[in-house]
């Protein structure tokens, strides 16, 4: 387990740098320009004595080994717009963010297992096609409408749950439904056609056989055969989940790291973008290491086969 692990982070350790890498080029190629946009009515050696303060006016391999060298010392630089150092402005907004996928992943893996497996178990009856109708609702239903939908209910119209920005725990309560609901969508189809194989194989009809009752049947076969593509799932959503987090915080005037990225973006604030980007490649590939050592507990056949890589 120990080799799996260290085989994980050293490809998660290269994937990261050329995310940088590629990434701190073509923020550098893309039209727009910081000194520009901090002092519209400059002239044009004020302009130039900007960018040469904050590093701009040397080649993009220069800026980078600059870069790498000050990050290697826990230097991430400092925003240009917001006055603050990049790793304060992250350490208010990763744990905004953090809460948001998490409860999102919370609510979407036990909403997914409920009515997953109240379709996988009723397979092709009246409530399993209400269940898969739901679950492609949900999916079609775009996010921005979600929240705009949800502003509109939930807090203009019946005011239980603030609207904007973060007051407290309940500010997060509509951010993580708009955030958790095309999750959802997806986990439940998984659910549901992974039990309904599960429950077609021929181990679990042999336990059935052997007089298991219905509630062990579900739990220590049926159950944990559908974990492995739920996991697998879940992994592979983890992109949209975040790239969906940028637009919900964004509906939502939400402090997070999404909010955060988009202005970053739009001000051409490159040392925060860079910074965020970074804390999402390694957000991806530690999330992908303990995807893939649960789903190597979960099957002895992963075990077996990742002891011969």
């Amino acid at each position: 387990m120990l080799g799996i692990v260290l085989k994980r982070l050293a490809q998660g350790l290269l994937v990261t740098f050329c995310v940088v890498f590629i990434s701190f080029a073509v923020l550098r190629s893309i039209p727009g320009d910081p000194a520009k946009i901090m002092a519209p009515n400059a002239t044009v050696e004020q302009q130039q004595h900007i960018r040469e303060e904050m590093g701009l006016s040397e080649p993009v391999l220069v800026q980078f080994q600059m870069y790498v060298g000050n990050m290697l010392h826990g230097n991430m630089g400092n925003s240009y717009f917001k006055g603050d150092t990049v790793v304060n402005i992250l350490l208010a907004a990763a744990p905004l963010s953090a809460i948001l996928v998490a409860f999102a992943l919370i609510f979407s893996i036990f909403v997914s297992l409920v009515l997953g497996t109240v379709a996988g178990m009723n397979g092709n009856s009246a409530i399993d096609r209400i269940i898969s109708s739901f679950a492609v609702l949900l999916q079609s239903m775009p996010n921005y409408w979600v929240g705009a939908m949800l502003i509109m209910l939930l807090s203009v119209k019946a005011g239980i749950f603030p609207s904007m920005d973060y007051s407290g725990p309940s500010s997060c309560v509509l951010p993580i439904i708009a955030l958790a609901l095309p999750l959802t969508s997806v986990l439940i189809k998984v659910v549901r056609s992974s039990l309904i194989d599960s429950y077609n194989q021929e181990f679990v009809k042999a336990a059935y056989a052997r007089g298991l009752s219905g509630t062990a049947l579900y739990f220590k076969y049926a159950l944990r055969n559908s974990l492995i593509p739920l996991c697998i799932s879940i992994s592979s959503q983890l992109g949209f989940l975040v790239g969906n987090i940028v637009v919900v915080e964004y509906v939502f005037n939400f402090p997070g790291l999404g909010y955060i990225a988009l202005n970053a973006i739009l001000r051409r604030d490159y040392n925060l973008v860079q910074a965020v980007i970074i804390l999402f490649s390694v957000f991806f590939f530690l999330i992908n290491i303990v995807v893939d050592l649960g789903t190597v507990r979960l099957d002895p056949r992963l075990r077996k086969a990742e002891g011969e890589i």
